[in-house]
């Protein structure tokens, strides 16, 4: 028979052992970075029910993302297994949002929903919004709807309905911007739908006017345990307020140095004042870093500790020296991109790191493109971490609609977008008659159409494919209820014409969304596989929906990880390379000319944030020189990376460093770099803009197929082999090669 506490000593160092036996009462746990916080509060879930303080459903644990709570739920099953402890029905280990969905299945028709809403993803509000405008009367080439959705969002996440915006906090909109506010709710409500904002905001409202339905889940939550407290916003804070206030068995667990999420509301407040919100709190810190070398353990400290917003903590590591960081100063964008490939690779090809060992970060989304073009040239393979999501690509899309009108028929946004996909001839003038119908009676855009169909509102012809559309639906709908979800999707596939569609589609672009298509069935097998009896169509929906960007790292696919600094954090690699590290860059101009210091201490826990993702080796990288908004701007280095110790960096430069002085250096640093590789040109300044007699010149307005209307932004190289830039009228940037480009000349 294990022995329980002297098991649990040994797995964990003094402090850890202390958070996770400390077990009664509000307890704050300051963890550093990379210091096992994870490890000490699995075990303080598992020793809670091992002590028989508490049985398993009576424990509530938040996370901030899926994959944290998937750890921390194998973690605590592991343990309690070596006690011969069965778990037999799903933890309450999960994401704020997920946790707010399981409780508004249960309990949302106390607020006149019905538990199977839909959650709308940002496409579906802006499509929604659209509709909205159009019933008010609004131009959106004026007032663009994204402006609308962005003030409802900031209102939402304060924690504020529309009522309560028109009642006491007028000034936080206008009068065009509230009356679209309340529409857009009546909206919603209609197509019983509810946006992301929603999941935690609806559950605040649903507690405070309903205290029975509150009291149940504080009878049911009798310990309660919140991960990133430092990213609560002010929803969140007063749901686990109002969630705790009966047991005050709370545990929060953060770090003030990692709060980056004030831009969407998170407060750092709510983790410095937790000992004045919750008188007689414990307070416990975990300052042994166990993921990082020392010098980069080092320098992370010395530059946090330039901030005032934190509390007296101090990070400090066992584990070997390491390397010095590495700062490279590089001539422009294009330089900084190539140093980095070429090191990637270097790693790679000595055996010191897998690819998927190695990631990239950044500030902007917009830096990538210029490393992304490096790594193709290179043939390094790479993921872009927060970009197109798998489950937002068209084809992908397309099909979660259907599934989505299933389940809930007063969809609009998921109606709207497939009552003409694959074509059936019901065009855009037939989809706005419908619209309107909607509109004037207040009624859902699945109900307009059918009582369109049977008031004879349509010419026979328009009657009859609409006919067809809903027979469809209708007969997807009856045999979904007995039907697994893999082979529903088949039926969807076969009975839509979808699959055929594209299988008669001779073009590259249909051939890869027959392999995405394919992709989704194994993703719903795979699905199936795991949640057994529990793999229902509602909640493969809700997980789909609820995916965040750090849960798009695959940790078994061999390829370099590019991604923001923000969707860096809770993730490690054993190098990292941080790129752009300019004043105007990193820290942004906006936060370095604000007059409020707090913005700029964020900024620096931003830059903390991401060197201590690295385990083993840390490059940080600025430019002298790069193109911004078309134009060239010189930077001088991060104040970041003044503010670190000469003691723990190495300084190189491609500008300034002879050849074999540099190479000795870089040996050391163990980052072998061949400085007599040619500089990539100066594409801004002096350079012939491609082969002109391809016709093909910056600045000329083109088509293409897939992506319609664009400006070439720059051409690179010369003949069929040079890569044209383009700038599309939606944003998107694309690189394409000239004799596989199809382009046409406006």
């Amino acid at each position: 028979m294990l022995d329980t506490e002297e098991t649990i000593r040994s797995a964990l160092n003094p402090s850890q052992y202390e958070a996770a036996s400390n077990l009664e009462g509000p307890l704050l746990i300051l963890a550093g970075a990379g210091s096992g916080k994870t490890r000490a509060i699995t075990y303080r879930f598992a020793n809670l029910i091992l002590q028989g303080l508490s049985a398993p459903e009576n424990i509530l644990a938040v996370t901030f993302t899926n994959k944290a709570a998937r750890e921390m739920q194998e973690r605590v099953v592991q343990i309690l297994t070596k006690f011969d402890i069965k778990i037999f029905q799903p933890l309450w280990i999960q994401t704020f949002h997920s946790i707010c969905v399981r409780i508004l299945r249960e309990q949302i028709h106390h607020l006149g929903y019905q538990k199977n809403f839909t959650i709308y993803d940002p496409s579906d509000q802006l499509s929604l919004m659209k509709k909205v405008l159009r019933a008010l009367n609004i131009d959106p080439k004026v007032h663009p709807p994204k402006s609308f959705l962005s003030k409802i969002s900031w209102a939402k996440t304060l924690g504020l309905t529309v009522e309560e915006v028109a009642d006491k906090f007028k000034h936080l909109m206008d009068k065009r911007s509230l009356s679209v506010f309340f529409k857009y709710e009546e909206e919603m409500q209609r197509s019983n739908a509810l946006d992301f904002d929603d999941l935690l905001l609806k559950t605040k409202i649903l507690f405070q006017k309903y205290p029975e339905v509150l009291k149940i889940y504080q009878e049911r939550f009798q310990y309660i345990m919140v991960d990133e407290y430092q990213d609560t916003n002010a929803v969140q804070y007063s749901l686990i307020k109002m969630l705790a206030a009966k047991h005050q068995n709370l545990c929060v667990v953060g770090d003030e140095d990692q709060s980056i999420y004030s831009w969407r509301g998170a407060d750092i407040q709510n983790i410095l004042s937790f000992e004045e919100d919750f008188r007689g709190a414990k307070f416990i810190k975990l300052e042994q870093n166990y993921r990082s070398t020392k010098n980069i353990v080092n320098a992370a400290t010395h530059l946090i500790q330039k901030n005032t917003q934190r509390k007296n903590k101090k990070l400090f590591t066992d584990n070997e020296d390491g390397e010095p960081i590495v700062v490279r100063e590089e001539l422009d964008e294009y330089a900084e991109a190539r140093f980095v490939a070429k090191s990637l690779e270097n790693i790679h090809v000595s055996g010191e790191g897998e690819y998927k060992d190695m990631a990239i970060f950044y500030r902007t989304n917009a830096q990538s493109r210029v490393m992304e073009d490096q790594l193709r040239s290179k043939g390094i393979p790479y993921k872009i971490v927060g970009g197109l999501k798998f489950y937002e690509r068209l084809e992908i899309k397309d099909v979660l609609c259907y599934f989505r009108v299933i389940v809930n028929p007063h969809d609009d946004a998921a109606i709207r977008r497939i009552i003409n996909v694959p074509t059936r001839g019901i065009g855009k003038t037939t989809i706005d008659k419908i619209n309107l119908l909607s509109i004037d009676r207040s009624i859902s855009f699945w109900t307009a159409l059918n009582m369109a169909l049977d008031e004879g509102l349509l010419n026979k012809g328009t009657r009859k494919k609409l006919h067809s559309f809903t027979q469809l639906l209708e007969t997807l709908r009856d045999i979904a209820p007995n039907s697994k979800i893999s082979d529903l999707y088949l039926e969807i596939l076969e009975q839509s014409g979808y699959e055929d569609r594209l299988k008669h589609d001779d073009s590259p672009e249909a051939a890869a969304r027959l392999d995405n298509l394919q992709e989704l069935l194994n993703a719903l097998r795979q699905f199936e596989k795991e949640r057994g009896d529990e793999a229902s169509l509602e909640t493969f929906l809700e997980e789909m929906a609820l995916v965040s960007e750090a849960d798009n790292v695959d940790e078994n696919t061999n390829c370099v990880h590019l991604m923001t600094l923000h969707i860096s954090k809770g993730l490690e690699f054993p190098y990292v390379f941080i790129i752009g590290m300019e004043d105007g860059m990193f820290p942004s101009l906006q936060r370095i000319d604000s007059e409020d210091e707090d913005e700029l201490e964020e900024e620096r826990r931003l830059a903390y944030v991401g060197m201590t993702r690295a385990k083993k080796q840390l490059c940080l990288l600025y430019a002298k020189k790069r193109k911004v908004w078309g134009q060239t701007q010189y930077y001088q280095p991060s104040k970041f990376i003044e503010e670190i110790p000469n003691q723990y960096k190495f300084f190189s430069s491609s500008l300034r460093s002879s050849p074999s002085s540099y190479q000795q250096r870089v040996q050391q640093a163990k980052i072998n770099y061949d400085e007599n590789v040619d500089y990539i040109p100066d594409y801004e300044e002096d350079y012939s803009y491609g082969d002109m007699s391809a016709g093909y010149q910056k600045g000329m307005r083109v088509r293409h197929p897939s992506f319609g209307v664009g400006v070439i932004d720059e051409v690179i190289g010369q003949g069929d082999n040079s890569r044209i830039s383009i700038v599309f009228q939606a944003g998107q940037v694309r690189t394409f090669v000239a004799k596989y480009a199809r382009l046409e000349q406006i």
